[in-house]
């Protein structure tokens, strides 16, 4: 598997300087999800003001730098937006690393292009993918 250069700098850069991470207590986050074969975790917070668009996008969690980079890049896709926008950019992300719809549209969505290479490394996009299943978690809670 190999990664571009700039693909390597945005990973590198997101695992070592990650956007929105912080401490979450127990009972603070919205959705948590672990894969125990690797050990890799994300819990996700999210505050929505009262036009249901995401004021605080926050993460916490461990695991490899692809997890911890894609909840970085994840956190900072979904600031500001409503959710019924961050359901479709889910489904989106969500039909791309299945195979369903091109990869080529990542590139408009900025550094969560750098996973693109993952797509046919089905166990390192498992990694990638987590935090965006826990997002799907708090979706479904926020449209039962």
């Amino acid at each position: 598997m190999g990664f571009s250069d700039q693909h390597k700098q945005i990973l590198q850069d997101h695992y070592r300087n990650p956007r929105n991470k912080t401490v979450l207590p127990t009972g603070e986050e919205n959705a948590v999800l672990d894969n125990p074969s690797c050990g890799d975790r994300v819990a996700l917070k999210l505050n929505w003001d009262d036009k249901h668009k995401a004021t605080v996008v926050q993460f916490d969690g461990e695991g490899c730098s692809i997890s911890m980079a894609s909840a970085s890049i994840l956190t900072e896709l979904i600031k500001g937006l409503s959710l019924d926008e961050i359901g479709e950019l889910s489904g989106h992300i969500r039909r791309i690393f299945n195979g369903e719809e091109s990869s080529e549209k990542l590139e408009a969505l900025g550094d969560i292009a750098a996973l693109e290479e993952l797509i046919n490394h089905p166990v390192r996009l498992k990694c990638a993918a987590l935090p965006w299943e826990t997002l799907e978690l708090i979706l479904k809670k926020e449209n039962p």
